[in-house]
């Protein structure tokens, strides 16, 4: 997309959701409450956001065209970011079994494991195979089949979500999860095609922000018990597919992501947050790295000078300085080795 006609208010949106991602990340170090928060939607608004930005003019090029050009952005970042988690884990671990079980969730899905030994990274595989799928379903097709198609899709997702509660069987390259994620990718195509978003009056936009929010916390409150108390504590995880009761999970998730969506809108320009925005896949696929080596640095530094600090001011701290080493590594890996980590380094 030309810089002149660049939408900034998606860029700030995209910012504010990876800040976000890197919040969820921190889960010893911020409330329970905030995490819930998160996890209600920080996951579909990526998904949301890259329907947002589907353009009818892909449905021009053939299947092998546009095959190649996702798997270039989306596959190309997934197999260079991995290898550079990869090398990490060697360091960190020490262990062939741990080394083992990585290149396991690499190949086929990390959700075999009970722990997320790829970090972030799964998105990229997952976003690619939503898009190849949206693209099968949209091409050449009108808006009545192609919803069609999606709810068939989400209902093979909710039957097989429902199977994965029985028996523990995930499918490769978090196909399942997909199933899922398309949804926030149409209705994120919608939405830019049918809503007029920017024109909207300031006080109707707030008006809407109190409506989302609220829709959001009640879908919240009585998803709660749906989520498993005591291993995901209350939360939705969309990579373990827990996601509770299915309407409350999409009806948290879609608000929370409009009420950003309109705050982003009423934002509309913000350097910072653009930044991020514009970093946002280098940043998904390091930021874990990251936060662990902050983590650890600054309990090191607290355990020396035998500090006792607050832990949520702790980590306001660690989050801070992982989120802002996270995107001048982002910014130095774009300008003087994007054709290691990216072929096209617009995303």
């Amino acid at each position: 997309m030309n810089n002149k006609n660049r939408d900034k208010s998606i860029d700030v949106l995209k910012g504010i959701g990876i800040l976000f991602v890197i919040a969820g990340h921190m889960q010893n170090y911020i409330p329970s409450s905030l995490l819930i928060y998160i996890y209600s939607f920080h996951m579909p608004l990526f998904f949301y956001i890259s329907g947002y930005l589907y353009r009818k003019e892909y449905e021009k090029m053939t299947i092998k065209e546009y095959v190649k050009k996702r798997a270039k952005q989306l596959l190309y970042p997934y197999l260079t970011l991995s290898i550079v988690n990869f090398i990490w884990y060697i360091i960190k671990e020490h262990q062939i079994k741990e080394i083992v079980k990585y290149l396991l969730a690499f190949l086929y899905s990390n959700c075999i494991f009970d722990i997320n030994y790829v970090g972030a990274i799964w998105f990229l595989m997952c976003l690619f195979i939503v898009e190849v799928l949206y693209f099968l379903i949209k091409k050449d097709k009108n808006i009545k089949t192609t919803n069609i198609f999606i709810l068939i899709l989400l209902t093979i997702g909710i039957m097989f979500a429902n199977i994965i509660k029985v028996r523990y069987i995930r499918l490769p390259f978090w196909i399942d999860i997909a199933l899922f994620g398309i949804c926030f990718y149409h209705l994120g195509n919608l939405i830019k095609n049918n809503v007029d978003l920017e024109n909207i009056k300031l006080n109707k936009k707030i008006i809407i922000i109190f409506i989302t929010i609220f829709i959001n916390v009640v879908g919240i409150i009585f998803n709660y018990k749906f989520c498993g108390i005591e291993k995901y504590k209350g939360r939705v995880d969309m990579l373990y597919l827990n996601l509770g009761n299915y309407i409350l999970f999409f009806l948290s998730a879609i608000s929370a992501t409009l009420t950003w969506q309109i705050i982003s809108k009423i934002i509309k320009e913000n350097k910072i947050l653009e930044m991020f925005g514009k970093n946002t896949l280098i940043i998904m696929g390091i930021h874990i790295i990251v936060l662990q080596i902050i983590t650890k640095i600054i309990n090191v530094i607290m355990d020396i000078l035998n500090m006792n600090i607050n832990v949520y001011l702790q980590g306001g701290i660690i989050f801070a300085f992982t989120a802002i080493i996270s995107l001048l590594c982002s910014i130095f890996i774009k300008k003087f080795i994007p054709k290691i980590i990216l072929i096209n380094n617009k995303n």
